[in-house]
């Protein structure tokens, strides 16, 4: 039994040597029903096109069928932004050093749509009015104003062209 033990102790630390730790410099993502992911951590967000899926605390969906989902597509020089706000485009500068996000005024088209759509629009562009600051949960964008540290959370479309 005596000459087990050191056996057992050398396979358990071989054992344990072997588990599996999260890649450095990756967060992991989780989809309902599938297994973890692994979320590559953005050092900016140049580049980067995406999809409003919370406002608010929530779910984000166009209020009227047919109307666009909105979004946000980050230029590859990271100075402007441009995207859909649910009924309007829109096109504005962007001020991103790190963490810290803040949007210059909104350019926006001037298109009337439903007044359910258009409350939304209205909504998420007080948001990206407000942003301070950003940080990332597993895939998603998080985007942070002073009265919320979740005013809105966006997901992946993939590389902006």
């Amino acid at each position: 039994m005596n000459s087990l033990l050191p056996l057992m102790l050398v396979l358990t630390v071989l054992g344990a040597g072997c588990a599996s730790r999260p890649v450095a410099g990756a967060s992991a993502a989780t989809v309902a029903g599938s297994a973890p992911t692994v979320a590559p951590l953005l050092k900016t967000l140049a580049g980067t096109r995406w999809k409003l899926v919370e406002l608010d605390g929530a779910v984000a969906e166009p209020a009227v069928s047919g109307w666009p989902a909105q979004t946000i597509e980050f230029e590859s020089n990271g100075l402007r932004a441009n995207g859909h706000a649910g009924v309007n485009r829109f096109g504005v500068r962007c001020d991103l050093d790190g963490g810290n996000l803040r949007f210059g005024p909104l350019a926006m088209t001037r298109r009337l749509g439903p007044s359910a759509q258009m409350e939304i629009e209205r909504r998420y562009t007080v948001v990206l009015s407000d942003v301070i600051s950003w940080r990332q949960e597993g895939a998603n964008l998080v985007l942070v104003t002073p009265a919320s540290l979740r005013a809105a959370v966006c997901a992946p479309l993939g590389k902006a062209e």
